[in-house]
């Protein structure tokens, strides 16, 4: 299949969490590359510099940095930075400094701009002006040295609203305007979303910034190892870019990176997935990550919990997946992933501990059962009170927030996940199940 004309493809080093080193984003930005990726961009939160005080100039070891990054050849190099808490947008002073700043980075061979000015406070159509006209005017003083992206503090929903009908005025055409989609972190993005996103900007294709598969804030208990999907294909088409934000992990991103380097060229995103995986050598580990293909399996046999004989098969790919996962590996993560692969091992031998508890029970062998009952019980209380989430969410937040008619902040119910653990079904349903045989 020909490759997807996006005309920005890559990823955005945008989460909150410490920054990557220059050769993790070296060695990011290669495999990218080598998946057919065209572009990186830096603007991680916590880089003082970059947000809280981006007056200061960088100094000559980071400037070495984005000259590396610039020269690697692999993916175009783009810089970040976010002014948005602090600066008096009618201050020449305070455009002098950021000129200043942007034009340090451009010199040493960074041609794209990312304008960031999200996570600020929300300022209606007034702010929107004044967005506009930074914006219009960074991108004069770039003129043909550099081109430059906008995020907006209204960066998700789909309706209009004075803020973006400032933008829709203002904002030069040739600047793509960055949002995230309905909500924050997102289960799909979908054309029609795109579409009512594009007509809320004056009929201006968005940039997707997609936070998938990112980790961070209220999210670090989670490491989202599994494959991209709920992107409509279609999104090509109605959108002018893409850009994946990475977990803060930058080797164990690598895998789900991967996924959607395929999904951009127009491929499937799990197949990629699943070849990367396995020869990554960590299929297993990271299918327990991720949760689905453990809560799929538990499901299944659960269905047939009060029936011996269809138990025995419907739990016979559960027990192997088991078996596997109690054992699994995930190599060239050590350090990175070590809580979440100890979890796994863990929960995967009390789910085998599980399984055997329903055998002993459809076989009335109570005695055994329910000393096992007690063992389950202790490992599984052990097991919950982990601060890392594997084989599916026991209870988490994620930032599902949308938007209200006034560009400002609603809660989606999607924010809360619970109950969505394969650990915790299966241990439900076995210890139910011997209360009902052996009574």
């Amino acid at each position: 299949m020909p490759p997807v004309a996006w005309s920005i493809a890559g990823i955005i080093e945008g989460f909150y969490g410490r920054p990557w080193s220059w050769d993790e984003r070296a060695t990011v930005m290669r495999f990218c590359h080598e998946r057919g990726m065209r572009h990186y961009v830096y603007a991680p939160k916590d880089d003082p510099k970059h947000r809280a005080e981006w007056r200061v100039p960088y100094d000559s070891e980071t400037l070495d940095g984005f000259a590396r990054l610039a020269s690697e050849g692999t993916l175009r190099v783009g810089f970040g930075i976010s002014p948005g808490l602090s600066i008096d947008y009618g201050s020449w002073d305070d455009r002098a400094d950021l000129a200043r700043k942007i034009d340090q980075v451009v010199g040493v061979g960074v041609d794209l701009v990312c304008l960031a000015l999200d996570d600020i406070p929300f300022g209606g159509r007034e702010q929107g002006v004044a967005h506009a006209d930074l914006t219009k005017w960074l991108r004069e003083h770039l003129g043909d040295r550099a081109s430059l992206l906008l995020v907006p503090t209204e960066y998700v929903g789909t309706a209009p609203t004075p803020y973006l009908d400032a933008l829709a005025a203002g904002v030069p055409a040739d600047v793509p305007i960055a949002w995230t989609g309905r909500y924050v972190v997102n289960g799909t993005i979908t054309v029609a979303d795109a579409e009512a996103r594009a007509a809320a900007l004056g009929d201006r294709q968005p940039l997707v910034w997609d936070n998938y598969p990112v980790n961070d804030g209220i999210m670090t208990d989670r490491l989202h190892l599994g494959p991209l999907w709920g992107r409509d294909a279609g999104l090509s088409e109605r959108c002018c870019g893409y850009l994946a934000n990475p977990l803060v992990q930058p080797r164990a991103t690598l895998l789900p990176l991967a996924s959607v380097a395929a999904w951009l060229s127009g491929g499937d995103p799990v197949s990629a997935w699943a070849a990367e995986a396995e020869a990554m050598g960590m299929r297993v580990f990271a299918e327990a990550c991720d949760g689905s293909v453990p809560n799929a399996l538990a499901e299944r046999a659960i269905e047939w919990i009060d029936d011996p004989r269809g138990w025995n098969d419907a739990a016979a790919p559960l027990r192997s997946w088991l078996e596997d996962a109690a054992r699994c590996a995930a190599p060239g993560l050590e350090g990175e992933a070590d809580r979440w692969l100890d979890q796994v091992h863990t929960e995967a031998r009390l789910g085998l501990d599980a399984v055997r508890l329903v055998d002993l029970a459809h076989e009335e062998r109570f005695g055994a059962a329910i000393e096992l009952a007690f063992t389950v019980g202790v490992l599984w209380a052990a097991a919950r009170r982990s601060d890392v989430s594997v084989m599916g969410t026991r209870f988490g937040l994620q930032p599902a927030l949308g938007q209200r008619p006034d560009g400002t902040w609603s809660f989606g119910a999607e924010s809360v996940i619970e109950d969505a653990n394969a650990t915790d079904a299966l241990v439900r349903a076995a210890l139910r199940e011997l209360a009902t045989r052996s009574t």
